[in-house]
């Protein structure tokens, strides 16, 4: 190997590990977000759940406001959204699989699920956070209108309008992140939620 092909390899190993140190600094923001809420969300409170020193975390991140903008983008690539992909013969089965992707996705990122809800709040009182919540909230919305465009290819046609059926969906999204929250079986608020969105989803006519 040459030395300018050493010196890249070794480049790239330590473009590898400052990307690996960020994101795990990252995820620990997303911990202390989803537990303590966004007020707790700073530079020294990510040191005291990592290896890593105040001045560690301050050079990867140098201000929360560079915290959360990672967080968000996490979040906004995490595919939470997701409402199922597959071949399903008729409106009713494609309901069943937007309720089983839709419980999946709570079941295992309900700690973002979390941090969504808890930012779209503090944004109405802190207009900085608006952009954040805007960024996330572009992910919901381009998930939903993939929802509206399979039911429609399905020869579904929405009255009332789509737009009141995914508020509903996502308001029982909200009610298992809060019944979670206090304390509730995780299991038993996927199985609700996942009884009541078969409730409110298309079934066949």
């Amino acid at each position: 190997m040459t030395q300018l092909a050493r010196a890249g390899s070794a480049n790239r190993s330590e473009d590898d590990v400052h990307e690996g140190r960020r994101h795990d600094l990252a995820v620990a923001a997303l911990h202390t977000w989803s537990e303590y809420g966004y007020s707790q969300v700073s530079v020294r409170n990510v040191a005291r759940r990592t290896r890593f020193s105040h001045g560690m975390v301050h050079y990867y991140f140098q201000s929360k406001d560079a915290l959360v903008a990672e967080c968000v983008r996490i979040i906004r690539d995490s595919q939470i959204f997701s409402a199922g992909e597959g071949k399903v013969g008729d409106i009713t089965s494609y309901s069943q699989l937007v309720a089983d992707t839709i419980c999946e996705s709570f079941r295992k990122n309900r700690r973002l699920h979390r941090i969504r809800f808890d930012l779209r709040n503090q944004s109405q009182f802190e207009p900085a956070l608006r952009v954040y919540a805007d960024e996330i909230e572009e992910a919901y919305t381009a998930a939903k209108d993939a929802v509206r465009e399979r039911y429609e290819s399905l020869g579904w046609t929405f009255d009332p309008p789509f737009e009141l059926l995914a508020a509903q969906v996502d308001a029982l999204r909200e009610r298992a992140v809060r019944a979670e929250l206090l304390g509730e079986d995780l299991e038993d608020v996927v199985r609700t939620m996942h009884d009541d969105l078969l409730q409110v989803l298309p079934k066949n006519p």
